[in-house]
């Protein structure tokens, strides 16, 4: 069935089951969560269980035979809108919900959504990325959201709500979505292809904070050779700072991209440490006797046997990255911040580690 799909929320289909069952789907609703967890994926295998001429809605279920069912899997249901930032752009534009200048009202999805239905009992219309509407965009899907048209059924998925207007948040019926756990994640990694065996697919799922979409960033091979050579230094007895910051904003210079790119490429190298960190307590407290990463056992290995000090230790190292992560996203050089970090890095090592 459709949501044999969709991992890790379950909760989520049961509570839509219930409300629909009773007669209570409500017109707008606001699905709320990180990127890449699945909330589009959701929108789209509930609104093909309510156009499903098989299953009645309160069972929400989906054929995958009907033709409803075919339209929404080749994308061209007649009734079923979307909508999303474009790309190359940072706004919702309002052209998108409320048609262009010349055509206000007259065009966009909202005008869409007020017509009849052309094949099935209701249209359903999803707006992505609705938390980066500018504010002509917002106000004109308030007024859909104030009188909404009959037979309609809104979503709107966003990553927070902290830049939504609160009329928009108090009109709609808000869903909450948790990132995936990390089993989940990492079967669909596997299933996508995304990494090579099982063991890559686990530490890459356990990266990527419950999100396909990070997970899809740590495929690039180079991002994942930079991640390798980090481990490697971090598991290294004789811990060179110079060399490996050296490397590692070479490594960056090799990932390309704007200054952006450059900060977020940078924030997942110490993204790595506290992994790393975090892998080594684990270890050693033999919650995680058999690391899923080599080089922390080989790491781990030569604290053994473990006093509260290296624990002590490993939390410290934890913190200090933490703080460079910080640190760049308060936008201090890149540069100047990994080299002070490995730096304090090399200087704890040396302080405790034992040969």
């Amino acid at each position: 069935m459709i949501w044999e799909k969709i991992r890790g929320h379950s909760r989520q289909v049961e509570m839509f089951r219930q409300s629909i069952g009773r007669g209570r789907l409500a017109h707008a609703y606001l699905f709320v969560g990180p990127d890449g967890i699945g909330k589009r994926m959701f929108a789209h295998a509930l609104a093909q269980c309510l156009f499903c001429t098989r299953f009645d809605d309160g069972q929400l279920e989906a054929c995958g035979e009907c033709s409803s069912c075919r339209q929404m899997m080749a994308g061209s249901h007649p009734d079923y809108l979307t909508v999303g930032v474009p790309a190359g752009k940072k706004d919702l534009p309002i052209e998108l919900i409320a048609g262009p200048n010349e055509r206000r009202g007259r065009e966009g999805l909202c005008y869409e959504l007020s017509l009849s239905p052309m094949s099935a009992k209701r249209k359903v219309a999803v707006i992505d990325d609705v938390n980066r509407m500018n504010d002509a965009s917002a106000n004109a899907l308030l007024k859909t959201l104030e009188e909404p048209p009959a037979d309609s059924v809104l979503i709107l998925i966003a990553t927070d709500t902290d830049s939504l207007l609160p009329t928009i948040r108090s009109r709609c019926q808000m869903v909450r979505f948790a990132p995936l756990p990390t089993e989940d994640l990492a079967e669909l990694i596997l299933d996508l292809e995304i990494a090579e065996n099982r063991n890559e697919a686990e530490t890459m799922a356990a990266l990527s904070d419950g999100s396909l979409f990070v997970a899809k960033q740590l495929a690039d091979p180079e991002l994942r050779q930079l991640r390798s050579t980090l481990y490697g230094s971090l598991a290294d007895a004789e811990f060179d700072s110079l060399a490996i910051s050296d490397e590692l904003l070479a490594g960056l210079d090799r990932l390309g991209g704007d200054a952006q790119n450059r900060r977020s490429n940078a924030i997942w190298l110490i993204r790595f440490c506290t992994t790393f960190f975090s892998a080594a307590v684990r270890f050693l407290s033999e919650s995680d006797a058999n690391a899923s990463i080599p080089q922390v056992e080989q790491f781990g290995q030569r604290l053994r046997p473990a006093t509260s000090e290296d624990v002590e230790l490993l939390m410290a190292l934890f913190d200090r990255s933490a703080l460079a992560a910080e640190q760049i996203g308060r936008m201090t050089p890149v540069p100047l911040c990994l080299q002070a970090l490995f730096d304090d890095l090399g200087r704890m090592l040396r302080s405790r580690t034992r040969n």
